[in-house]
């Protein structure tokens, strides 16, 4: 599902499930992990706002 879907279709306050689709690392892969953790995740929708022409 792209942004504008998202920000069309979803309510504020849902739970809005990221990710880039790889597989998890190993934990011994401390750095991996915490890469994949940051591209990886769920988040709340609390605000929408236009796009902004520059």
């Amino acid at each position: 599902m792209s942004a504008t879907t998202i920000l069309t279709t979803a309510s504020l306050g849902a739970l809005i499930r990221y990710t880039d689709g790889s597989l998890k690392p190993p934990a011994r892969f401390t750095r991996k992990l915490a890469a994949r953790e940051r591209s990886n995740g769920v988040g709340r929708l609390v605000k929408k706002e236009p796009a902004s022409r520059q």
